[in-house]
């Protein structure tokens, strides 16, 4: 009988992440620093290769007070999904603007994305090998639970199906702890343990 290890998946922390916004190209570079970009793009917005290389000017709205939002439906699930842009994401969003094409994005295949982001892990002196998914995998851990924001919010803007997946990507960091810890102890502060 096959047994398949449940492997764990991996996020960025902000050392490594770091690295990447900080990596240097020269003009020959162009699609490996468009593999950087597409990636970082992934960090801050939770998106997947497959929906980023789609997605185009109608899935931006600004809400009432300003804000740039993603909206658009996920291929794998079929669900709807709407993401806040961080400024991050929306300087390299304008960044890649172009009237020529009507995706959001340069095209890079998926294949030649892969090769790009090894050339960065390895550029960048990361330990953790860089795979299409890792940027869903650090939005999820570093930009969004580690800060905070509840798990039944990142599932929707993950777009998964059930709470169960949006599970496997919740690292508990120690700085999440942490905080969480004192959290916990602020909300225990006014108890008084009687004897």
């Amino acid at each position: 009988m096959l047994t398949y290890k449940n492997k764990q998946p991996r996020a960025l922390d902000r050392a490594s992440l770091d690295k990447l916004q900080a990596l240097t190209f020269e003009p020959y570079e162009v699609e490996l620093e468009t593999a950087r970009n597409l990636f970082l793009f992934s960090c801050f917005t939770g998106v997947a290769y497959c929906d980023m290389v789609v997605l185009n000017q109608e899935h931006l709205f600004t809400d009432d007070e300003g804000a740039l939002w993603l909206k658009f439906r996920r291929q794998k699930t079929n669900i709807l999904c709407r993401v806040k842009l961080l400024s991050e994401a929306v300087r390299l969003i304008e960044r890649y603007q172009s009237e020529e094409r009507s995706t959001l994005f340069a095209p890079i295949a998926y294949s030649a994305y892969l090769v790009q982001l090894k050339a960065l892990q390895l550029r960048a002196s990361i330990s953790i090998p860089l795979s299409a998914h890792v940027g869903r995998h650090t939005f999820a851990t570093l930009i969004t639970l580690e800060r905070g924001v509840p798990i039944e919010t990142v599932s929707r803007m993950l777009g998964h199906s059930n709470i169960q997946t949006t599970e496997r990507y919740a690292h508990v960091t120690p700085k999440k702890l942490f905080n969480e810890f004192e959290r916990f102890l602020s909300f225990t502060e006014d108890l008084q343990l009687s004897l």
